[in-house]
């Protein structure tokens, strides 16, 4: 698969975006969930899929560290998408961006993709999607040294909106990836 997307397209996997179990039905024509909401009701979506399908795609949006660990350490997912979203306290020498070291490589442990959504960053204003990518920036410094895979994704619900492979690698590398990582980020 090249790309991940909130529609129905060819080589991409298809996520319905879900907030509660009522959302989730059997008579989806989807390859996946991408589960927004607390982590109390995530944990009801993911129970219910237990019964219906072993081979949906699970994700779930990221949100302050805690949030975040918890959601590495306890929850069956494949995807945990923009960890660096919402508001965080930055120190002076460093961003709080999601995930440190301790939840990249558990990450890696448990074969979860840390996942950069690109149509989120471009709906921004100037300068909260600059702090965006500062907290990306700083992600992928730490994804590098736990080998923890890190993916970007157009999440796209149009076909407007969507990004290329070569546009998705070219912003990765000038994020800071190198070449061999920018190239993986872009295969699910």
């Amino acid at each position: 698969m090249k790309d991940i997307n909130l529609f129905q397209s060819k080589d991409s996997i298809y996520l319905k975006r879900v907030k509660s179990k009522s959302e989730v039905s059997e008579k989806d024509e989807c390859d996946g969930f991408l589960i927004d909401s607390s982590e109390k009701e995530a944990r009801k979506i993911i129970a219910s899929l237990k019964d219906k399908k072993a081979s949906y795609k699970i994700g779930f949006i990221g949100g302050d560290d805690a949030l975040n660990r918890k959601a590495i350490e306890s929850l069956k997912i494949d995807y945990l998408i923009s960890p660096e979203r919402g508001d965080k306290k930055d120190t002076l020498k460093q961003r709080d961006s999601g995930i440190n070291h301790f939840v990249a490589k558990l990450a890696k442990e448990k074969k979860i993709s840390i996942i950069i959504n690109i149509n989120e960053i471009r709906t921004l204003e100037e300068k909260e999607r600059v702090l965006r990518l500062e907290r990306i920036i700083q992600n992928i410094k730490i994804c590098r040294k736990a080998f923890c895979n890190i993916k970007i994704a157009s999440l796209a619900e149009t076909k407007k909106n969507l990004v290329d492979e070569k546009g998705r690698q070219s912003i990765g590398v000038s994020l800071g990836m190198s070449s061999e990582q920018s190239r993986e980020s872009v295969r699910f």
